[in-house]
Formats: structure tokens, sequence, C-alpha cells
């Protein structure tokens, strides 16, 4: 379906964009930031402009606003222009999820050393008072060392 004619979303696009929202928000994200970015993943075309957005959503200017710039800032959402054109268009960036899984790789990182330093607080760390934080710990010096490998086979097993 073309959004540059007025054809609206289908009850089945909707329900795929609101279940989307609904699950970025278990996530912690703003439930129309989930629908902007449901909706920019079944568009046709990717490529959707602020307008167009909004009209698909039959949402406010300032929800989409709000939404748009968090996808922007946090790279899910490339916001681009086109010659001769005043209008901003948004698309979600080929690639973006193993991208930013590598990038947040480094989390675990900074998890590791702070409960690591929880794990100082007791006396003994490997007995059962620090059982909550050694299995926290344990977890987060496996995710560190097994996400980046996880990443890189991803990539492998995407190449032609």
């Amino acid at each position: 379906m073309s959004t540059t004619d007025s054809t609206a979303p289908t009850p089945e696009q909707l329900a795929f964009v609101e279940d989307f929202a609904l699950v970025l928000e278990r996530m912690g994200l703003v439930r129309m930031t989930g629908r902007a970015a449901g909706w920019l993943l079944i568009s046709d075309p990717p490529e959707q402009t602020f307008g167009q957005i909004a009209d698909a959503l039959q949402a406010s200017k300032g929800s989409i606003s709000s939404a748009l710039k968090i996808l922007v800032t946090m790279r899910w959402v490339d916001k681009i222009s086109k010659p001769g054109d005043r209008r901003d268009y948004y698309s979600i960036r080929p690639g973006i999820l193993p991208e930013l899984t590598r990038q947040q790789s480094g989390m675990y990182t900074d998890l590791t050393t702070m409960t690591a330093r929880g794990l100082a607080l007791f006396d003994d760390p490997n007995g059962t008072q620090a059982a909550r934080v050694r299995d926290m710990h344990e977890f987060f010096v496996w995710m560190g060392k097994e996400l980046p490998a996880l990443i890189d086979r991803w990539y492998a097993e995407q190449r032609p």
C-alpha cells in the first residue's frame, strides 16, 4: 500500500503497529515511539514524511514529533531530505539492530565492574548472602564475552 495517496492503513497493518508498540513499551519506550517505529517497518514507501506518519497513525503532531525525535536520537530512524523537496523523510535504518546491539554490548563491561563492586561488599563473595549479586555478575561477564561473538556470527551468516 502506498501512503503517497490517501489510502488508509489496513486494520491488519494497524494491529501490527499497535502490537509492535506494546512490545517496545514493555521495553521502556513510549507507546507512540513504538507506533512510529512499527509503521516505518511496514510502510510503503519506506521513506515517510512527517505528515504521512501522522496521517497513518491518526496521531497529533506533537506526539509524532516527540516519537520521531526519540527514534532519530536512538539512531533507529534516519531523517533525510530530498533535493527540491522541503519536507523531511523518515525511514528505519537498515541493519540498525545488530549495530546498536554491538554498541550496547559495552554496557556489560560497566555492569561487570558495578557488580564486582557489589561482590566486594560481602565478607564471602561466594556465600549465600552474595548469591544475588554473584548471579548477575556472572551473567554480565558471560554476556560481555558472548555478545560480540554472537553479533560477528550474525554478520557472517548474513553475507552472501
